[in-house]
């Protein structure tokens, strides 16, 4: 039982830092973005 337990926290560990560094890989993206627009918009 406390093994079955340990896997399913073990799963719900990975899965929540997989959700997280999805979040910050899309909020990279965003930066990225904005930053490329910012610097055509000097440039213009």
């Amino acid at each position: 039982m406390w093994v079955l337990l340990e896997d399913f926290l073990l799963v719900s560990m990975g899965m929540g830092i997989g959700v997280v560094l999805m979040c910050i890989l899309n909020v990279g993206k965003e930066a990225d973005y904005e930053m490329k627009q910012l610097e055509e918009s000097e440039d213009n």
